[in-house]
């Protein structure tokens, strides 16, 4: 269901860069003198820790977790930048059995980051934005607190997708939408946000 979601983001994001390049290509000059330099930003909402381990009980799905996310960056022009970050996702938690052999496997996540970003202005205040890059992963226990007994837990390697939109205040102050997917973050975890946030640029 969320690699569902996420695909279709992608390709209405896709669809809208294609429909809006021609009539906002004289804009775009304009909104670049507004976004390029340094920035910090932070944002939060639901974290998606989706299991690589077979459950057939689908009763037993994990609920939302919780995502925070502090970064910084630099726009570097009206359509490219660098950025990163570091996430942290509570709560991916995995139910697997039922009844008294019900066991409830309980960690958090972290991610560290680095990305090239893509941002395509729509006018001066509006602009659709990407982001592709590598996302260094972490999953702890928080019950059963041991790797031995907990097998959400580990460190993996992955790569960072995002998309999302941003609209701009003013000069200094962007809200931002963002989708993102940090891959796997251990080998039985993936982490995935939904998250609305600000930033700041200097």
């Amino acid at each position: 269901m969320h690699h569902l979601t996420t695909t279709a983001l992608c390709c209405a994001a896709l669809a809208a860069l294609a429909l809006h390049a021609p009539a906002h290509a004289q804009t775009q000059a304009g909104a670049a003198s507004a976004v390029t330099g340094p920035y910090i930003g932070a944002a939060l909402g639901p974290a998606f820790g989706n299991r690589e381990i077979d459950d057939s009980n689908s009763r037993n799905d994990e609920g939302l977790g919780r995502g925070a996310k502090i970064y910084g960056g630099y726009q570097l022009n009206e359509n490219f930048g660098v950025q990163a970050g570091y996430v942290r996702l509570y709560a991916l938690n995995q139910n697997t059995g039922s009844g008294a052999t019900l066991v409830k496997q309980a960690a958090n996540g972290q991610s560290l980051y680095v990305a090239g970003t893509g941002r395509w202005p729509l006018g001066t205040s509006f602009a659709l934005t990407g982001k592709l890059g590598v996302s260094f992963g972490k999953v702890t226990a928080t019950s059963p607190a041991t790797a031995a007994t907990n097998p959400l837990v580990g460190n993996k390697t992955s790569a960072l997708v995002g998309t999302g939109a941003e609209y701009m205040l003013n000069r200094n102050v962007s809200f931002t939408v963002e989708m993102e997917s940090y891959g796997k973050i251990s080998d039985q975890v993936k982490g995935n946000t939904f998250a609305i946030g600000a930033r700041y640029s200097f």
